[in-house]
């Protein structure tokens, strides 16, 4: 058995079984065939999808790759550049199925920016999952046991989640970033202006905003993609203003849209690049938001 893939522990409900109910008590001999039959068959890929983003939630998704029906009782994520994860919710016993997969949700441990973040190719393990399982369905299994299992992140979230945290705190050392408001204008088919502060923080470096990306929502008036040269100029006083116009004018797309309201900065502190940042927007600049695309496309 690969040491990556290994029993970590074999327990009682209470240490192991993360809110499973109808687990024998003591301490179960759990045979080494079990081990060696479900860990190879188990296979857990890292996932995060957009309205994750924000708050660091993601899910382990577990599959089955054996003939054994399973109870999925839990998981915590190991990998470079981040502590341990937590439970996402609380968690509960879920069957999984001969072929089948199941998600364990949970939340992304603390950024370390001192030590780098998984850099993995195609396929290649991020880092490692402790998996807790046990044989049988979810209202009735067996002793639960912990493995460690390799886990991929095919859409490299880990390295994004640490690259974009990581500029959030070097810019922060050096300016305090906010969306400060969103004024409609008295016609509807002129730009609206979103407002950016920028405020020094003293004695931290110097920080430069370079480049203000587009939303699926919002775009710069002139067409661009974004904001960059003379619309960053600022007017003297902390403040970018910003021409923006709808991104587009699909009702169902705005409708199911996840990400529009966080607005990408790009910045240079100290003379170097930093990744992107999100700002978030206020809610009550998000209603103004909506209300402006609503009335510029036409739909109010």
């Amino acid at each position: 058995m690969s040491p990556r893939r290994a029993l970590l522990v074999a327990a009682t409900a209470g240490v192991l079984a993360l809110g499973a109910c109808d687990v024998p008590t003591g301490t179960p001999d759990v045979p080494d065939d079990v081990v060696d039959d479900v860990t190879p068959a188990l296979d857990v890929e890292l996932r995060q999808d957009r309205t994750q983003y924000a708050d660091r939630r993601a899910v382990l998704h577990v599959t089955n790759g054996s003939d054994e029906t399973l109870a999925l009782l839990g998981g915590t994520l190991g990998v470079p550049g981040f502590g341990p994860s937590s439970p996402d919710g609380e968690p509960r016993p879920r069957t999984l199925w001969p072929g089948g997969a199941r998600d364990v949700r949970i939340a992304l441990g603390e950024v370390d920016c001192a030590t780098a973040p998984p850099v993995v190719g195609h396929g290649e393990p991020a880092g490692t999952a402790e998996v807790r399982v046990a044989r049988g369905e979810a209202e009735e299994h067996g002793p639960a046991i912990a493995v460690v299992v390799d886990v991929t992140d095919p859409h490299g979230r880990l390295a994004a989640v640490h690259a974009e945290e990581c500029a959030r705190r070097r810019v922060a050392e050096g300016a305090t970033l906010r969306v400060l408001g969103l004024d409609r204008p008295a016609d509807a088919g002129d730009p609206a202006l979103l407002t950016v502060g920028v405020e020094p923080v003293a004695g931290g470096p110097d920080v430069s905003v370079v480049r203000v990306g587009a939303t699926t929502l919002m775009a710069p008036a002139d067409g661009g993609p974004a904001w960059t040269g003379d619309a960053l100029v600022g007017d003297g006083e902390g403040r970018l203003r910003l021409d923006v116009v709808p991104a587009r004018c699909d009702p169902h797309a705005v409708a199911e849209d996840k990400r529009g309201t966080f607005v990408p900065v790009y910045a240079v502190v100290d003379g170097e690049e930093q990744p992107v940042v999100y700002l978030p927007m206020p809610d009550e600049l998000k209603a103004e938001l909506f209300a402006y695309v609503s009335e510029a496309c036409g739909w109010g």
